[in-house]
């Protein structure tokens, strides 16, 4: 997710950019010493060293994917690790890119900074030389549509994929005699069969800046528009997600104050019948002795009017002030090949963005088979994002959750979610 939780601020950060430009509080390096390499162009790459940022390199694996990478490319490797604060980190790059900073070439990123650098002009378009129609067939193109594509260019490469999939407690689905839920109409039956002496059908992590994935799950299985709450089918999504609490009181409203962990205990602990959850999460319910099909497992999206899937990435991006652009796209080519992908899925316990290498057969993980289905049978979504990403996050989940407090009707929230999606989705 990537866990939106962590990305506070974006919106601050592109705000004071003009700000940070003007103090010049960061040195500047805009001598270019290589004309060849300043305008991308086919200069010797060889032996030249470009400067990454990346929290990755603190990793066991590092060591082995750099020299992978250096010796794939002959480009040397300068290491600078992100903050680990996340307000740091985005107050970090958004300083560096803001201000032409030259000195660091290549970053890695979530799904929300690559929205708000995209739109801010910093990051350098890769659709020519990096990102061709050939490499992207073998992603997901309509993710890549999503999330980093902007005005016709992409401007990033994807590391690695995961799926906020559809989680079921076999445990507890056994004793129904039911089998996984396919439809909205077993999603409901499941759900109420499940709930009682303290076990809810459902479970969600409701907290304001959590929830967002959860509305756009719900709106993309109801067919709806996320950036559209008039839209009869997503005011359908918002009525269910209420109508699970109060009507039908299969899931509990005291989640709203629930992140992720909260949420993955409850399932861990038997008390959720399902839920939705990144594929990342595998190693949190391994670890708990319950991952298996036959305890807590990814089963197939349900399909209401669509089985649509959100997926989300960290991206590797090149800045657009760098100096060494030829260089600096070597290394993404190789990124963006199948041995770079599957090098950075050997470092980092992640599964590969390109669907190619997760379909080859010699390739192995963890309910890899789960994913397959996902990617055969499911339209994978990147999330709908803004370049004021927390702030548009963080206001959708307010209103939300007073909607489900029934301090404001449907309508409002409809009309309320609508105001904010006018003033940030520009």
């Amino acid at each position: 997710m990537q866990k939106s939780r962590k990305w506070h601020s974006i919106a601050l950060c592109i705000m004071i950019v003009t700000a940070i430009f003007l103090t010049g509080c960061v040195g500047v390096n805009n001598t270019s010493s290589n004309a060849d390499q300043d305008s991308g162009g086919e200069g010797k790459v060889e032996g030249e060293t470009i400067t990454l940022m990346t929290n990755d390199s603190t990793k066991a694996g590092w060591s082995a994917y750099q020299k992978k990478i250096e010796e794939a490319t002959g480009v040397k490797l300068n290491i600078i690790v992100t903050p680990t604060n996340p307000d740091d980190m985005v107050a970090k790059m958004t300083t560096i890119l803001s201000s032409g900073d030259n000195t660091i070439d290549l970053m890695h990123v979530n799904d929300e900074l690559i929205t708000a650098f995209s739109r801010a002009d910093y990051l350098e378009p890769l659709e020519k030389e990096v990102m061709t129609p050939e490499i992207v067939k073998n992603f997901s193109e309509q993710y890549i549509k999503d999330i980093p594509t902007y005005n016709g260019s992409i401007f990033s490469v994807p590391s690695y994929l995961e799926i906020l999939a559809f989680w079921v407690n076999n445990e507890l689905l056994k004793k129904t005699g039911m089998e996984a839920p396919k439809s909205k109409e077993e999603f409901l039956e499941y759900a109420k069969a499940v709930t009682k002496d303290g076990v809810y059908g459902y479970g969600g992590s409701w907290e304001k800046s959590y929830v967002f994935n959860e509305i756009g799950t719900f709106v993309n299985l109801f067919g709806g528009d996320y950036f559209d709450w008039t839209n009869p089918k997503t005011k359908e999504a918002l009525q269910f997600m209420y109508d699970l609490a109060h009507k039908e009181k299969v899931t509990p409203i005291s989640q709203l104050a629930d992140i992720y962990d909260p949420m993955n205990q409850k399932f861990i602990d038997g008390k959720y019948g399902m839920l939705f959850m990144y594929t990342g999460a595998i190693p949190t319910f391994e670890e708990a002795g319950k991952f298996s099909p036959e305890q807590l497992n990814i089963e197939p999206m349900p399909t209401f009017e669509t089985n649509d899937a959100f997926i989300a990435s960290w991206h590797y991006v090149l800045n657009k002030s760098s100096e060494k652009k030829a260089a600096s796209k070597k290394v993404l080519q190789y990124i963006a090949s199948p041995d770079g992908q599957l090098a950075y899925s050997e470092m980092s316990g992640r599964l590969p963005a390109r669907l190619d290498v997760i379909n080859n057969p010699k390739f192995t993980a963890k309910g890899l088979e789960s994913v397959k289905e996902y990617i055969s049978n499911s339209t994978l979504r990147g999330r709908p994002l803004v370049p004021q990403a927390m702030e548009f996050v963080n206001g959708i989940g307010a209103i939300f959750q007073k909607y489900i407090s029934d301090e404001i009707s449907l309508d409002e929230a409809v009309e309320q979610a609508q105001k904010e999606i006018a003033r940030l989705a520009k």
